[in-house]
Parts: structure tokens; C-alpha cells; sequence
């Protein structure tokens, strides 16, 4: 079974499972960070022994202060601070090591499971720019929530039988009232808190991000009608009722921790109250008491850390309810696909098809498809063309009739890296020429770079750029236009054969010389493959099926 699988266990993401996947690497995390928390507690509690002890051996008289061992106290306490500064270092190795491998766990695991299920997949694109967010929410959890509380625990009971052990058990009884109130009571308090809250607060994080993100995307639009200053005070709004939010939960984790202090003191309190009767029936040493007061101050950083994280379990567990809408709580069985035989037969019957929410669609959708054969798609815009051409490319689940291949249902077959698709929205990425390109082809040489580059009318833009293959094209392809994007996206697809080629207009933005000679590469390329084209532009294949959509 794959790691990530492991999540899933119990057909839901739950919270409870984020430790399965990394059993040993967060074993390590946990077992470095305790040995820290003890060698940090331990060193500060033994000097405030030592240094009070060999004080006390000098006042009390010359020859107890010659007869005192400094020697094996210091030794202890240089090995506990290299153990300190070891194990600190450890921690934080061990513990990124964990988080980076339940991050990958976690994006494997969601996104093989939308890959099993289209309509699934449909729903995570529309909430795509929130996903990752959540994914990387959750590493909070074991970290932020799970070591520190199991720290915290365990040095609590190592304060008690210490107390135990130097004192009574009376003082030790005394004592864990209030620490078990400032670890234990009072951060679940809290924590159950924060899952509510944290919902709250998700929910006007999206509200904003929306606010701010759709505007954006008509900025041109929206300032020739001058009509975004209305939206932007629609986000000024939204960010008003997030940043109250996050101030009042600042305020209320405040709160929190300065309770936890209160408590702290009051078990500091206890204990001098308490360990003063101790010292007059002698059952207590002076340097003893200090060293237990100087535990519990050490103490106090595990425990406050629980307080300052107060809201982090309702925000993780916000983020693993909207991970669960994504990915549904059946359980998702993936089925051996078939291997595609090298004569293919695409047939489509009556098909339909829609995007969710949209108002149109492809509606009755019929062809027959061999090896060799171009199909070309005309029709007015949103007429449902590059609908079709989602159902074709296994982005989009068909709502009506029949799309089969060598008359076995489409979803049977083995697709991936079958299938190129040129679709409208580009994957364009802060890499050079080269790089985009080979991301089609990841061994592809220059040569093989240079002719698809000339095979769509770009190695001449190519061969003048100071830089040639190695020009970089920015983020989202910033750095050149929306048609020499639209090409260079092409190009790489011409990397590498495809039983199915689907390309969404790509003729566009190129001139009518261009145009032939890419229509005549494009039948070449598929020669032993089917062509399928969505275009305005006139037929270019004399021999092409067309298919009008209206």
C-alpha cells in the first residue's frame, strides 16, 4: 500500500490520520524534541541546584566547600546542553523531514483520488486556488498540535515523580492541579474554541480572496467603466471583517496565554508555600526547591506554546472538512485501465455534454473517427466546442449518450500520455524557451527544439531573442504575447506523437502562410493518429470531417 493511501484509510481524510503515512519520521521528531525538552529543563533546573548547593557548601563552612564534587555536576550539565543543542537541531531536521513528507503524501494521496473521479476533479478546479492552502494547513497539525501537547505531557509527569521523589507526594498533588490545568484543561478548552472559530474565520478568508481575485481578472474592463472603485470597496469590506477576526483571535489567544501564566504562578506559589514546610522538617533541600521552581519557569515555554496555538485544530480541522467535499467518502477504487491497441476506432453517439453551472453545452454529438482521420469542430462561440474537445481530452464527464473507442466505453482505456490537448487556458511557466518546450519532451534535443520552433512560425522571433532558447518567457508567460504563447504551447506538444491530438484554436494569431504550412505539419504529425481541431478559421484539410456545433 502507498504511503499516502494510509490517509485515506477510513474512506475520509481525518486528522487523526496525518501521523500514518511518516510513522518513523514523526516517531524521531517527537523522540528528538523530548529529549530537547528534558536536556533544556533538566540543565536549568541542575544549575540552579549546583550554583545553590556550592554556595551554601561555601557559607556553611571552608572544609564542606573543598569536600563538595563540583566536578560531576558540571560534567552533567556541559552533556545536557550538548544534548540540548544536538537535539534541538535534530528536532527541527527530523520534524521538516516529516512535514515535507506528509506534504507530498498529502497532494499524491487528493490528487490520485480527483484523478480517479471526473466529477470530483471538476469540483476541485473551481476551488483550486484554496486547495494547496489547505494541504499545507494540515502539516500544522502534527506539528504545531500533536508534538508539542505529547511534549508538554510528558515533561509534566517528569515535574511530578521528580517532586515525588525529592519531596512528598503531597506537594507533587498540589502541584498538578494548577499545571494540569494551565497544559491540559485549558489549551482543549480552547482548542474546541478554535473549531468554530476557525470555520468562521476560513469563511471570510474566501469571501475575501473572492473579492479581491474576480475583480482582478476584469481590472481592464472595470476602470474603462470606472467601475472599480465599487469593488474595491467591496474587498476593503471583506478585509475589514477577516482582519477583525484575526485581531480577536490574537486578543483571545492573549487571553489565554496570560491565564496560563496565572497558573504557572500559582503553581510557583504552591510550591514555595508548600516547599518552606518542607525545608523547616528538613525533608527538603534549599538548592532542591530552587531547582524545582527553576523546572516549572522551564516548563512554562512547552505550555504557553499550546495556548499560542489555540486556533490551529479548528483551522486544520476546517481545512480537512473542505479537503472531504472535494474527495467523496466512498471509497474510490481504481481500476486496471486498458492498453490502447495501435488501430483506433473513436466513436461518438448522440453525446452531451456541460460544464457545472454553465448554461450551455455540447448537445448531440455524433463522429467516427480511424487512425489518420482530422476532425474539425465550427461553430459561433459557446456554441460547446471546446466543451467537446474537455469530454475528448478525459477532462470532463460526458452527461448523455456514448463516446466509446474500438466499442469499448472511453474510460476503459489507458490515456494518459496518449492524448495531447492544446487547450484554451495555457500552462505557460517562469522557465526559458527551452525548458517550457522540453516539459513535452524532456530529452528533446536543440535540433528538435529549433524545427517545432520553425514548424509554428517562432524560429525566427527565436533566433533574434540575445538569449535563443534560453530566453526566459516569465511567469505565465508575461514576457511574450498571447499568440506566441499560444504557440510555443503548441510546439511542445509537436514534441512527441499522440494517438489523439486535441487542439483548441491553433491558428490563431498567426497569418495565412503559417497557417497552411501548420495545418500541413498538424496531418503530418498524425498521420497515424486522429486530429481533432476547434477553429474559426477556414477548413485547411480539403479531406477533414466537419462537424458544425450550434
Amino acid at each position: 500500500m502507498k504511503r499516502y493511501h494510509l490517509l485515506w484509510s477510513q474512506q475520509q481524510l481525518k486528522l487523526s490520520n496525518l501521523l500514518l503515512s511518516r510513522k518513523s519520521a514523526w516517531l524521531l521528531a517527537w523522540l528528538l524534541g523530548q529529549v530537547t525538552a528534558i536536556a533544556s529543563i533538566a540543565l536549568l533546573a541542575l544549575s540552579g541546584w549546583f550554583i545553590t548547593a556550592a554556595g551554601l557548601a561555601g557559607i556553611i563552612s571552608l572544609a564542606t566547600a573543598y569536600t563538595f564534587n563540583y566536578f560531576t555536576p558540571a560534567g552533567v550539565i556541559r552533556l545536557l546542553a550538548i544534548v540540548r543543542t544536538a537535539g534541538r537541531y535534530g528536532e527541527r531536521l527530523g520534524s521538516h523531514d516529516a512535514v515535507l513528507g506528509l506534504l507530498a503524501d498529502l497532494r499524491s494521496g487528493l490528487f490520485s483520488r480527483l484523478a480517479a473521479g471526473k466529477q470530483q476533479q471538476q469540483n476541485s478546479m473551481r476551488q483550486m486556488h484554496s486547495l494547496l492552502s489547505d494541504i499545507e494547513l494540515l502539516n500544522n497539525w502534527p506539528l504545531n498540535v500533536v508534538l508539542p501537547w505529547l511534549w508538554a505531557l510528558i515533561m509534566l509527569l517528569c515535574i511530578l515523580c521528580l517532586t515525588i521523589i525529592v519531596a512528598d507526594r503531597k506537594l507533587a498533588l498540589y502541584l498538578s492541579i494548577p499545571l494540569l490545568l494551565a497544559t491540559v484543561v485549558i489549551p482543549v478548552v480552547a482548542a474546541l474554541y478554535g473549531q468554530s472559530w476557525g470555520k468562521q474565520q476560513t469563511g471570510l478568508a474566501e469571501k475575501r480572496r473572492t473579492a479581491l481575485l474576480q475583480p482582478l481578472e476584469a481590472i481592464t474592463a472595470l476602470l474603462q467603466w470606472q467601475q472599480w472603485s465599487r469593488f474595491a470597496t467591496i474587498f476593503h469590506a471583506e478585509d475589514e471583517y477577516y482582519v477583525t477576526g484575526q485581531l480577536h483571535q490574537q486578543q483571545l489567544a492573549g487571553r489565554v496565554v496570560l491565564l496560563q501564566q496565572l497558573l504557572l504562578a500559582v503553581a510557583v506559589a504552591v510550591l514555595l508555600w508548600q516547599g518552606s514546610e518542607l525545608l523547616e522538617s528538613q525533608k527538603l533541600s534549599a538548592a532542591m526547591l530552587l531547582a524545582l521552581v527553576l523546572a516549572i519557569f522551564g516548563f512554562a515555554e512547552l505550555v504557553l506554546v499550546l495556548g499560542m496555538n489555540m486556533m490551529t485544530y479548528g483551522l486544520c480541522q476546517a481545512a480537512c472538512a473542505r479537503l472531504n467535499t472535494i474527495v467523496p467518502e466512498q471509497t474510490v477504487e481504481v481500476t486496471e485501465k486498458q492498453t490502447l491497441p495501435a488501430k483506433l476506432r473513436l466513436q461518438a453517439d448522440a453525446l452531451q455534454a456541460r460544464w457545472p453551472d454553465a448554461l450551455n453545452g455540447a448537445e448531440n454529438i455524433s463522429f467516427n473517427l480511424v487512425n489518420g482521420d482530422i476532425l474539425l469542430l465550427q461553430g459561433v462561440s459557446g456554441a460547446g466546442k471546446s466543451t467537446l474537445l474537455a469530454v475528448l481530452a478525459g477532462e470532463l464527464e460526458p452527461s448523455g449518450g456514448q463516446l466509446c473507442c474500438n466499442q469499448q466505453p472511453f474510460s476503459v482505456w489507458q490515456w494518459q500520455g496518449e492524448i495531447g490537448y492544446l487547450a484554451q487556458q495555457l500552462d505557460i511557466f517562469d522557465l526559458t524557451l527551452a525548458e517550457n518546450l522540453r516539459l513535452g519532451k524532456a530529452d528533446a534535443s536543440e535540433d528538435e527544439l529549433w524545427s517545432v520552433l520553425s514548424c509554428v512560425g517562432l524560429a525566427v522571433w527565436a533566433e533574434n531573442q540575445p538569449q535563443l532558447l534560453d530566453t526566459p518567457l516569465g511567469e505565465y508567460g508575461a514576457a511574450v504575447s498571447g499568440g506566441q504563447a499560444r504557440r510555443i504551447a503548441l510546439a511542445r506538444l509537436l514534441l512527441r506523437p499522440y494517438k489523439i491530438l486535441i487542439l483548441d484554436e491553433p491558428f490563431a494569431g498567426i497569418d495565412e502562410q503559417t497557417q497552411t504550412e501548420l495545418a500541413a505539419t498538424l496531418q503530418q504529425h498524425q498521420q497515424h493518429g486522429i486530429l481533432i481541431v476547434a477553429s474559426h478559421q477556414a477548413n485547411p484539410w480539403p479531406d477533414a470531417q466537419i462537424l458544425s456545433i450550434n
